[in-house]
Order: C-alpha cells, then structure tokens, then sequence
C-alpha cells in the first residue's frame, strides 16, 4: 500500500493535508496551505505550482504558484507542454533531468531552468484531468524520486476531491442566488399584471396566464378609459426569459401611457411602436399586440392587432367562431418599422356574444412527439364547447392544451383573455375576481 511505504514525517504530511480539505469548501485560502505543506515535505523543491485547465483545456491557470526565495514568484513560470503532456494523458510525468530529457524539443523547460521535475493530474470524478500538481527544482543536484511520485499522487487524489466538492458546492450556492433573484424577478413582474379582473355592467372577463419559465415575455392589463370605456391589451414580446420579461415590463408601462394619452387606439398603437422601436430588433426582439376598447354604452370593441394572432368572435346566435380582425387590417409586430400606421376596425357584441384574445403558447403547445396543438385545436374547442361565458371558454382551453401536452413543460408563454357580453336577463357576478397566474416550476429558466 501507498501509505505503508512512505517515510513518517510524509506520512503526516499527508494526513494532515488530507484533514485539511475535509473541514473545508473554501479553497482559496486552503490551497496555498497545502503548496506550503508539500514543500515542507519536498525540502528539495525549488517551485510548487497548482494549475486549472478552464475553457475546455484551451487556458492553463496557475491557482498557486510558490517558490522557496518569495521575490522570485511574480516571475516563475512553468512549461506548458508538461503540463498538457500530463492533462492529456491523465499520466504523471517525473523527470530527474528535464532540460536533458526534453530541452531540445521543449525550449521553455531549458529557458525556465526546470530540472528534476515532477507533475501529477488532478483528475475529476469523471475521469478527465482538470488540473495539476507540479513540483521542479532548479538545481542540477536535486532529484525527485518515484517515491516521491508516488506520494505527489497520494497528496493530488485528495485536492482532486477536495476541488471538486468546492466546485460543486459554488455552483449550487450559485444556482441558489439565481433562484432567488428569480423568485424576486417573478414576485416584481407579477405586479406588472392586473391583480384582478374589471367589473363592467353587462360584461363579464376572466383571464389566464403561465409563463413557461420563472419569468416571462407576455403581458396583459386593463385600462380604464373616460367615458365608461376599457382597454384591454395581451402583447408577446418574441423570446422567453429575463431579457424578454424586461422588455415586458417596458411594454405594460408604455402601453398604459399611450392608451391613456391618446384617445384614438390606432394612433395609441402607433405611438407605442415609435416608443419601442429602439428596444427592438427585427431579427429577434419585438411585441406582438392585440389591443381592443370596449365601449359597453354602444356595445362595441375597437381592435388593433400588431402581428398578434387574430382575437376570435364568438358568437352566441349562430354559434359561430371568426377572426374578430381581418387580415387586411392586421398590422407588423411592434417594434419592427418605425412610424408604422396601424389600422383599426370595430365589432358590435350581441348579448351573449364574447371575444376571445390570446398568445401564440396556447396554439404552439407541443405533445411528446412535437405536434402542436394548432389554431385548428383552438378552433375545435370553442366550437364543441358552445355558448359559455368567458370564464367557460378559457377554462375549456387551458384543459385541452394540458393534455394535449400531456405533461410536457410549457414549450411559450401562454396567456389568453376573454370579455364577453352577459346574455339577456343573465346578472353578472360585480364581486372582484382575482385573475388566473401560474408559475412555473421552481428552478426553470
């Protein structure tokens, strides 16, 4: 065994070290300990250096580098080619005259006056060597041993654990801060979302929204307009994420100043564009919207749609289901073409009569075998369903898309809103009701 045949003074040397790296996860302060162990126990070391492959192998970056004279260490250097040599290998390498052996094929062993030189990997629970351990002297009269090897080897395989609990370690301290930072992420964007649905003699709403990951990219709110009158908007801003929920946010606070400042909805989506376009890209960061004002005095809904899939008509006489916007009226997604002009059109709603708006998730959802449950799924919902308040309808929705998917994570954000007209001599409930939020599992994203 190792241990039996190594001298008593490096035999405590070793458990001593081996002690060491196990009361602790920090190694930054440990590591140069250990350097000053091994050169206790190698009195005949002239340098010590402790190296970490990073990026694949391509950086070779020295953790400690320890000489015995302490002005020669900002200067001390170490060849690269042993070092590969050994990463390569995940064999050690001893030499007792290294400019001899390798100094005319490895000028730097020669130009950094290496002499007896002996490098061990560090290799990973993986087998692959992600450091090593490199003792050389400087002094034709010094010599390593295999003895001495074989002790090098002893002292690597407990820094090689050691490194790898600390490794492990600070990345899950690390993917505990993103947690949070998530969480908090989530708790502000939630906020940017209506806590509740509006109540509007006659009218009845109801909403519902998942993000597919911690945070999200789709937006709804409700607006209240003089007159009586409500904007609703649901945008999707294209991509998913942190960088799409802060995007998002933009596109809540914009979208309630430009609503509110311009009584016209075709030129409040117009000035909402000119606002984003210099936060977009038109390769892969824009806002898809659908806007919509209900006058409930006239029973009417203005629409303005920006690349968004068309709102339905649901309607309650023919029990029928269309595009609530022509496609020649439907504009680019935000974002896209400043000073766009986008067009509106206007629907009457019959009692009984609803609007349905939602993002491109609920179509885009995807099955095990990656078939989408399409507009055609949509389409077929809405129709077995029948005449049923909005609450009904997007409740119906959001049951077939989950077993559609069948247990597969949200493959988009998924949001839909409905308004819908009370049927004659229904009451409307006037209580708040608190809108539908899912969160996605903990630890997406």
């Amino acid at each position: 065994m190792l241990l039996e045949t190594q001298p008593a003074e490096k035999l405590r040397g070793l458990l001593e070290i081996s002690a060491n790296l196990n009361k602790t996860l920090q190694l930054d302060a440990l590591l140069p300990r250990i350097v000053d162990s091994l050169f206790q126990l190698f009195r005949h070391a002239d340098r010590c250096f402790l190296i970490q492959a990073e990026d694949g192998g391509q950086r070779l970056v020295p953790r400690v580098i320890k000489t015995r004279r302490p002005n020669d260490e900002s200067t001390a250097r170490f060849s690269k080619h042993i070092v590969r040599r050994c990463l390569e290998s995940g064999q050690a390498f001893l030499s007792d005259d290294a400019a001899k052996d390798l100094g005319d094929v490895v000028q730097s062993v020669v130009d950094f006056r290496i002499r007896s030189v002996m490098c061990v990997p560090l290799v990973g629970a993986d087998g692959r060597a992600f450091g090593v351990i490199q003792l050389d002297t400087q002094d034709r009269s010094k010599k390593f041993t295999q003895d001495d090897l074989k002790f090098l080897w002893g002292v690597a395989n407990q820094a090689a654990v050691a490194l790898e609990n600390a490794r492990m370690h600070e990345e899950a301290v690390r993917q505990e801060r993103v947690h949070r930072d998530l969480e908090l992420a989530r708790q502000v964007q939630r906020r940017f979302l209506p806590a509740k649905l509006p109540q509007v003699p006659g009218y009845e709403f109801f909403a519902y929204y998942q993000a597919a990951q911690a945070v999200g990219g789709d937006y709804y709110g409700f607006v209240p307009l003089p007159d009586g009158r409500l904007a609703v908007a649901l945008g999707d801003v294209a991509g998913k994420g942190v960088s799409a929920a802060l995007l998002m946010a933009k596109l809540s606070s914009d979208a309630r100043f430009c609503l509110l400042s311009e009584p016209d909805l075709g030129r409040a989506v117009n000035r909402l564009n000119d606002q984003l376009h210099e936060f977009t890209s038109e390769i892969d960061r824009f806002v898809t919207l659908a806007a919509a004002v209900l006058d409930p005095a006239r029973h009417t809904v203005t629409l303005v749609n920006a690349g968004h899939p068309s709102p339905l008509l649901i309607r309650r006489a023919g029990d029928t289901v269309e595009d609530a916007v022509p496609k020649e009226v439907a504009g680019v997604p935000l974002g896209i073409m400043d000073g766009f002009s986008y067009d509106s059109c206007q629907v009457e709603l019959a009692p009984g009569d609803s609007l349905l708006i939602y993002t491109d998730g609920v179509p885009d959802a995807v099955d095990l075998r990656q078939v989408p449950f399409r507009e055609e799924g949509l389409l077929a919902v809405l129709e077995a369903l029948g005449p049923a308040s909005p609450q009904a309808q997007i409740e119906a929705v959001v049951k077939a898309v989950q077993q559609h998917a069948d247990g597969c994570p949200p493959y988009d954000d998924i949001t839909l809103v409905g308004l819908g007209r009370a049927p004659e001599g229904a009451a409307t409930d006037q209580r708040p009701t608190p809108a539908t939020h899912i969160v996605a599992p903990r630890g997406k994203g």
